[in-house]
């Protein structure tokens, strides 16, 4: 098996689209019993109510844009 087959069959494996979601804490305690509240978030950078795929470029752009507003834990899934 060459190297050129290892390459192109890796870049099939990956995802493009994901979901960003962030874990919102209302106590603001982290602790792993904790009531925790999961806000997804679409691909104009809203709040949406049932998970979204979203391209995955954007999806890293708005999860940065979200961590800087320290609202919870931001995850791109």
């Amino acid at each position: 098996m060459s190297l050129a087959s290892l390459v192109m069959a890796s870049s099939f494996a990956r995802c493009e689209i994901r979901q960003l979601a962030v874990y919102v804490y209302p106590g603001g305690i982290k602790a792993p019993d904790a009531e925790r509240h999961v806000v997804f978030y679409g691909r104009r950078g809203r709040p949406v109510r049932k998970p979204r795929f979203i391209p995955a470029q954007l999806a890293h752009q708005l999860a940065r844009k979200l961590q800087a507003k320290r609202l919870g834990t931001v995850a791109v899934l």
